[in-house]
């Protein structure tokens, strides 16, 4: 299987997974979803967060717009479930639309754009990513965030939707005995 294929279907996995997941949020009391519970964000903000990682690299950063992210964060208009659960919708047809339009010979593309320094928004710096490496951070991004998410879910007594990969594909290798 090409490595444009095998992208694809993570990008594919984690929205499916992802829609679980908010489905799990859901179960917990409002001011569960909200607490700060010493992760990176609040739970709903850490779900928000990993949507804010697509709109940054594929809106803000492959169209090279990076200074208009500041004032388009998701995590400060994106309040509710509901909220999340729509702009998720959203979200994940726009990551599909650009996946799905990709060719082999795209993903050693790169990327040039300014980005801020040090999370200063007053000093810039060059930076170049191949849309390869662009992806495959996006999947690393939204599997370690999953990660906090679980632990969330579990400290609150949520089961979190954990599907592996091989699960949700439903091609675990058999290997023989010998």
């Amino acid at each position: 299987m090409k490595e444009l294929e095998i992208l694809r279907r993570w990008f594919r996995y984690n929205a499916d997974l992802r829609a679980k997941y908010l489905d799990a949020i859901e179960r917990l009391p409002r001011t569960l979803r909200r607490w700060n519970d010493g992760a990176s964000f609040p739970l709903l903000d850490i779900y928000v967060h990993v949507l804010d990682a697509y709109r940054w690299w594929l809106r803000f950063v492959y169209e090279d717009r990076v200074r208009d992210y500041p004032r388009a964060r998701l995590r400060a208009r994106v309040r509710s479930v509901r909220a999340a659960r729509r702009t998720s919708v959203r979200i994940t047809k726009e990551v599909q639309r650009f996946v799905g339009r990709l060719q082999g010979h795209d993903l050693d593309r790169v990327i040039d754009f300014r980005a801020p320094a040090n999370d200063d928004w007053t000093q810039w710096r060059h930076e170049r990513v191949t849309i390869r490496a662009m992806l495959w951070h996006l999947i690393e991004e939204e599997l370690q965030h999953r990660g906090e998410m679980n632990a969330l879910l579990w400290r609150h007594g949520v089961e979190p939707p954990v599907i592996g990969f091989h699960e949700w594909t439903a091609e675990w290798a058999v290997v023989p005995e010998r």
